[in-house]
């Protein structure tokens, strides 16, 4: 399908990742005329993504299930000093090809009617009082684009946030993956420690074929103590030793300051929507695409692109999700600033019988505060955290 900048869309999408194709496809269903910007020659390269997705996300946003390439339902978390903790998960957690993933979300959204411009740089956009201008770049040429409203969903690329007195998300991880070769157990592994990864964690995840995704987040560095990871797997006889190709991007720690503007929204990465526990911003993000998707049609049912108007958004998202971000951030906090022999007390408190069943009964890969907000109405935990944080 021929792209037409001289002619008005309805609404224009700034990204062209998951969250954005999705948000897409939302509104082509609802007969709304769509563009998709995206910088990138080819949708879901380069990749960065480590793809576990829930089941339950896979049935609720019918997700491409030729993506998945590994299905787990438990997870080991190793201390410092090598003690395992291992958790069941109630729903199956799939990990998927985020090209694959990505390209068949595309495909889906050319079928419905959505149009693509690829290779192509957005560097501002003007809201008027009728209609916004989108200012991009492509074929070496400058270009406006004309449409109803737009919708931010430019994952962790912010500059045209501050463009329009966006604050962005006040911290960021600092993430690195590789794809290596080796023989694992079958399950998830989550190593913490201060050694490994300075106040966040390393991973590493069995796709097929004997391939790895290994990688690890911290505040800074975060290629450094891979290699020194990576090393030591190798030595341990784990991976096998090749040339890594390392992947390394930021993850946002907390929101942005506001989602919603006259004729515009702001969703996914582009707006915080991520969890602060493990980083993982695909299933809230497509949670918050569902809402965004929905404002705009009430919208245009309305004729009523305002701040006032479109503020519903923000209002809805926050109510999904706010509390399942506000206690991830303080519960990454907590483990952060613990020393390695505090978190090796954490994992030896999380392995009693009681805590066990506390988390048999209340986490949720999905939502985490649901977990966290049951564990601090228990006096054990009061008492072991004081424990935790007095003995030397």
């Amino acid at each position: 399908m021929e792209v037409k900048l001289d002619s008005k869309y309805d609404i224009v999408i700034i990204g062209g990742g998951p969250v954005g194709i999705y948000t897409s496809i939302k509104l082509a269903e609802s007969g709304f005329r769509v563009l998709v910007v995206e910088e990138d020659e080819q949708i879901g390269k380069p990749r960065f993504c480590t793809g576990l997705i829930s089941k339950e996300a896979f049935d609720k946003f019918y997700l491409p299930q030729e993506a998945i390439e590994n299905k787990f339902n438990s997870a080991c978390i190793f201390s410092p000093a090598g003690a395992e903790l291992c958790l069941k998960s109630k729903t199956l957690i799939y990990v998927a090809d985020r090209t694959i993933f990505d390209q068949s979300l595309y495909r889906r959204a050319k079928e419905k009617g959505v149009e693509f411009l690829l290779n192509c740089y957005c560097s501002a956009f003007k809201i008027n009082d009728n209609y916004v201008t989108e200012t991009v770049a492509f074929d070496g040429k400058e270009a406006s684009i004309k449409s109803d409203a737009v919708i931010l969903a430019t994952g962790i690329k912010y500059n045209l946030h501050k463009s329009i007195g966006l604050i962005p998300p006040a911290s960021f991880l600092d993430c690195s993956q590789v794809q290596a070769s080796g023989e694992f157990n079958g399950e998830i592994e989550i190593f913490i420690g201060n050694s490994i990864a300075p106040h966040s964690f390393a991973w590493v995840v069995p796709l097929k074929e004997k391939k790895l995704r290994i990688g690890l987040s911290t505040h800074k560095n975060s290629a450094l103590f891979l290699k020194s990871f990576l090393k030591s797997l190798i030595e341990k006889g784990r991976i096998v030793e090749e040339d890594f190709d390392i992947i390394r991007r930021p993850i946002p720690l907390g929101v942005i300051s506001k989602s919603y503007g006259n004729r515009m929204l702001v969703v996914g990465d582009a707006a915080g929507q991520v969890k602060p526990t493990t980083g993982g911003g695909i299933y809230f993000g497509l949670l918050c695409a569902d809402l965004a998707a929905g404002t705009i049609i009430e919208a245009f049912k309305s004729k009523d692109f305002s701040e006032d108007f479109l503020r519903r958004y923000e209002v809805r998202w926050k109510k999904k999700i706010e509390f399942d971000l506000t206690m991830g951030l303080y519960f990454r906090k907590f483990v952060a600033y613990s020393s390695d022999e505090q978190i090796e007390r954490l994992i030896r408190f999380c392995a009693q019988e009681q805590i066990q069943k506390l988390i048999e009964k209340y986490a949720d890969f999905n939502h985490h505060g649901i977990f966290i907000r049951e564990l601090i109405k228990r006096p054990i935990f009061w008492k072991n955290l004081y424990q935790m944080l007095t003995s030397k």
